[in-house]
């Protein structure tokens, strides 16, 4: 039942507070579990069997998001229903399953029972995101916030017991699956229940309509993701197993920039369309420019922080061993920075619904990332994957910036 006192919003700066605290706790306990159960195994199969789910969840994960919740909650005209966005993501997710999980049994071998487990754990959690979105609607992040805290703790001292009684891998895993189920029905259920119906509702034709508005920017999405995918590659091509294990092993720090950014500008994109649909381009110009600055400062703060910490940090986390490869660091920022950059002006023109430069944007990052890895790999060794990713991001922000600007403009006149 709809609750009218629930749906007050949040302040905008008590929405980012909860969110990126939410945010950052899951990612750090889904990051733990994997030197959790390095250090909890006698050897090292069960690492690399959570190595291989967790790879394909990556391939998972955005089929099954499907960009729906950047136009979910950028939808102030009420476009579809909250109950169609949550059928929605019901069906993608389901559809996303069952072809992970058929290329999971052709690839994973005697780690299939992992994987799969795995994949209904992150089903879980990708059901639990759309309704995050309802809650964004009606500026209510702190429930999302508390959501994504709750999943993480408990999802994490449920695999760490679970795993330290039996050892066995896939039944952690349920147990972390029981865990987001619990916090699904009994939290954000019930409170997105009170600020809109969730009930799942959608006919063929809405579905089909909304799979082919939102396509391109799920497309997008995955070229995006591929251009350091590609660069990695060619280093592997190039300079063997050994450089690209330490290039992804360092990378695992600089990926800050790009989470901490997220952080920040997610919990906005409703701000943006209301902005756009009050043809407030000045507004809008104004808080895509504070954005812009933001991403900025916090490149400078983790660059200065990686200066003065970065060798402990790595050391800490990797032992003495990553000590040589400490220079790779900072060419890595300039990426990172260039991926948020990339990723912030695909949402913003997501908001304003302009989906066929989303891709042209993203084609032009994905191509043009093959002749500038194959030349600057050669010419700078491995630090050439962090300035072919820069340089081919920036070719595609820069036309993402473009068309950007050219759509507030059309949208003042």
């Amino acid at each position: 039942m709809v609750d009218e006192a629930a749906r007050q919003p949040k302040s905008i700066k008590q929405n980012m507070m909860w969110y990126s605290a939410g945010s950052v706790t899951y990612l750090a306990c889904q990051w733990f579990l994997s030197v959790v159960v390095a250090r909890m195994s006698a050897g090292f199969d069960d690492a690399g069997a959570l190595a291989l789910a967790m790879a394909i969840g990556n391939i998972f994960t955005p089929l099954a998001y499907y960009n729906t919740r950047t136009y979910q909650v950028s939808d102030l005209k009420n476009e579809y229903t909250n109950e169609q966005y949550v059928a929605f993501r019901i069906v993608t997710t389901f559809l996303a399953f069952c072809a992970c999980s058929v290329y999971a049994v052709v690839a994973a071998g005697l780690s299939l029972a992992p994987v799969l487990a795995f994949l209904v754990y992150k089903s879980a959690v990708v059901i639990i995101d759309i309704l995050h979105g309802v809650d964004q609607r009606y500026g209510r992040l702190d429930y999302a916030g508390v959501s994504l805290i709750a999943q993480g703790i408990t999802s994490l001292l449920a695999f760490i017991v679970v795993f330290g009684l039996t050892q066995n891998l896939t039944v952690a895993i349920c147990a972390m699956t029981a865990t987001a189920l619990i916090i699904l029905f009994a939290f954000d259920a019930r409170r997105a229940s009170r600020l809109d119906s969730i009930a799942p509702r959608i006919t063929l034709q809405t579905a089909r309509k909304l799979a082919v508005v939102c396509l391109p920017a799920v497309v997008s999405g995955v070229l995006c993701s591929a251009v350091v995918t590609v660069a990695r590659q060619f280093l592997y091509s190039m300079a063997g197993e050994a450089a690209l294990g330490s290039y992804a092993s360092v990378a695992t720090l600089a990926a800050i920039v790009q989470m901490a950014a997220s952080y920040i500008y997610n919990p906005l994109l409703g701000t943006f369309a209301e902005l756009s649909l009050k043809g407030d381009s000045r507004g809008l110009l104004a808080l895509i420019a504070k954005v812009c600055a933001a991403i900025v400062v916090i490149t400078a703060a983790v660059s200065l922080l990686f200066l003065l910490f970065g060798e402990f940090g790595l050391t800490l986390l990797f032992g003495e061993k990553i000590i040589p490869y400490v220079y790779l660091l900072q060419p890595m920022l300039l990426c990172t920075a260039a991926t948020a950059y990339i990723w912030f002006f695909m949402d913003v023109l997501i908001v304003l619904r302009r989906m066929k430069e989303v891709l042209i944007g993203n084609v032009v990052s994905f191509v043009a990332v093959f002749p500038l890895s194959w030349g600057l790999i050669q010419w700078c060794g491995p630090n050439g994957v962090s300035f072919a990713g820069a340089i081919a991001y920036a070719a595609g922000c820069l036309m993402l910036v473009y068309y950007t600007l050219r759509a507030i403009k059309k949208g003042r006149s």
